[in-house]
């Protein structure tokens, strides 16, 4: 499996710094250059992963950290590392998986905020399920009703995990008015 993904990692950098010499694409040098750095530090942390941590302690000690961290609920993280033996005593509706995962994702992207148009195309790649707009749609406006998924204010459809979002987005908003002020005195 490791190898597998090894290859893939490595046929997307070269796929990456292809496009950055020949500049056939529509991002910058410098985000081009900070994929494949990334995608150099994960092939780098799973040659480690195989030798430094296939230990089941570091596995169970990291769980219980992150238990201990988040008292009142599991992280993606937790459920994925959940012994065998104790998953079907944990109950985990089709909705608390359908959220972690949502959360899960916008957690990765850039400014951990994310399109409904990308989520649709995540959620297929990570789940394996394709969902129609509409019901992601209704899905998404429950778990922002809930206080754990926020809409980016003026951006119709772009979704964040980011709480202090409004705050910004009205400091943002309150130097736009200030400026139009000062334009017109």
């Amino acid at each position: 499996m490791s190898n597998q993904v090894l290859a893939h990692l490595e046929d997307l950098v070269n796929a990456l710094n292809i496009s950055l010499f020949t500049n056939k694409t529509y991002f910058s040098q410098s985000e081009i250059q900070q994929q494949i750095d990334i995608l150099e530090d994960i092939k780098e942390y799973i040659n480690k992963s195989e030798s430094e941590f296939a230990t089941e302690n570091i596995t169970e000690e990291a769980l219980l950290n992150d238990i201990l961290n988040n008292p009142e609920s599991l992280t993606p993280f937790a459920i994925s590392y959940i012994p065998a033996d104790l998953k079907d005593e944990i109950s985990l509706t089709d909705t608390d998986k359908f959220e972690i995962e949502v959360i899960n994702l916008i957690n990765k992207a850039k400014d951990k905020r994310m399109s409904l148009n990308n989520l649709l195309v995540a959620l297929k790649l990570t789940t394996g399920i394709a969902y129609s707009r509409s019901i992601l749609n209704n899905r998404l406006y429950r778990m922002v009703k809930k206080d754990i998924l926020f809409s980016v204010p003026g951006r119709k459809g772009l979704y964040t995990t980011n709480r202090d979002i409004q705050y910004e987005s009205n400091k943002e908003e309150s130097r736009e008015v200030d400026l139009y002020n000062e334009e017109i005195n």
